[in-house]
C-alpha cells in the first residue's frame, strides 16, 4: 500500500513538473516595435514634421548606423506601414533593390525597412497596414462648434503642434539612431496617444459621442494593423521587428502586451 502511495505520488509530481516545464518552455515571438518619424510628407496627418534632406551623406550613413544596430537582432521579419494589399508591389521593388535595379526614395518603409530586410538577408519585407478614414472627424468638429468645445480642439493644437515642434529641434540637432530612442520613450509614446484620449475623446460626451466615434477610428485601424500582425508571424519567427508611425505604437503595444504569444523588446534596449 505504501509502494502504490509512493509511485501515485511520483506520477503527481511528474505531472506538475511535466506541466509547469511546458508552460514555461512555451514559444513566444519577441517584437521590437520602432516608432519612427515619416521621412517624407504624406501630407495625410493634420500635424506633420518637417522635412529633411535624409539623401545628405550625413542622413545616409546614420541610416547605415542605424541599421547595422538593428541588424544585430537577427530578426526573421521586418514589418512596415504600408498596406497588406501592397504585398505583391512592394515584393517586387524589394527584389528590384535586392539586384541593385532600386534606388530608395525618401521614406523610412525603404530607408529604413528595406535596409535593413537587406542586411538580415530575409527574402520579404511584410507589408501590414491597413488604412481606415478618419470618418467621424467632420461630425466631431461640428459637434465640437455645437457644443462649446473648440476649446478642445485648440488645446489639441497647443500640444499636437509642441510635440511636432519638439521632435523637429531633435531631428535638427541629433542623430536618426538619438531621435527614435528619443520618440520611443515611454512619456512621448504617452504624449502621442494623449491627444486623442485627453481632447477628441470628450467631445460630443453624452450626446451623440462624435469625439469617442472618432478615436474608435483610430482604434480600429491599429487593431486591424494588430491582426495583419499576428497573422503573418509563424512558429519559426523568435524576432520580429516593426517600424511604423510613432502614433501607433502605444497601442500596438498595449495590444500586443496582452498576447501571451509575444514579448515586446523595449527600444531603448536596443538603440544605443
Amino acid at each position: 500500500m505504501t509502494f502504490i502511495k509512493t509511485v501515485s505520488a511520483f506520477l503527481i509530481t511528474f505531472l506538475i513538473v511535466t506541466a509547469t516545464f511546458g508552460q514555461e518552455a512555451k514559444h513566444k515571438t519577441k517584437i521590437l516595435l520602432i516608432g519612427t518619424i515619416h521621412f517624407e510628407n504624406p501630407h495625410t496627418d493634420q500635424f506633420e514634421l518637417k522635412t529633411d534632406d535624409f539623401f545628405s551623406a550625413k542622413r545616409q550613413s546614420e541610416l547605415e548606423d542605424l541599421t547595422n544596430v538593428l541588424s544585430q537582432t537577427k530578426a526573421t521579419k521586418v514589418m512596415i506601414e504600408r498596406s497588406f494589399e501592397n504585398q505583391r508591389s512592394n515584393d517586387s521593388l524589394y527584389n528590384l533593390y535586392l539586384k541593385g535595379q532600386y534606388k530608395l526614395p525618401v521614406s523610412e518603409r525603404e530607408q529604413i525597412g528595406f535596409r535593413l530586410a537587406k542586411k538580415l538577408k530575409l527574402n520579404q519585407v511584410n507589408c501590414v497596414d491597413k488604412f481606415y478614414g478618419m470618418t467621424h472627424d467632420s461630425l466631431m468638429a461640428a459637434t465640437a462648434k455645437e457644443n462649446n468645445q473648440l476649446y478642445l480642439l485648440k488645446d489639441l493644437g497647443t500640444q499636437a503642434n509642441a510635440m511636432i515642434k519638439d521632435f523637429d529641434a531633435k531631428l535638427k540637432n541629433g542623430t536618426i539612431l538619438e531621435v527614435l530612442k528619443y520618440i520611443n520613450k515611454p512619456e512621448e509614446l504617452k504624449r502621442n496617444l494623449s491627444i486623442y484620449l485627453k481632447f477628441i475623446a470628450k467631445v460630443g460626451a453624452g450626446k451623440n459621442y462624435a469625439g469617442a466615434q472618432s478615436v474608435s477610428d483610430w482604434y480600429l485601424r491599429n487593431l486591424a494593423i494588430y491582426s495583419n500582425i499576428m497573422n503573418q508571424i509563424n512558429a519559426d519567427d523568435k524576432y520580429v521587428i516593426l517600424i511604423f508611425g510613432q502614433g501607433h505604437i502605444p497601442i500596438l503595444k498595449h495590444l500586443l502586451q496582452n498576447n501571451d504569444d509575444f514579448e515586446i523588446v523595449e527600444a531603448d534596449s536596443v538603440l544605443k
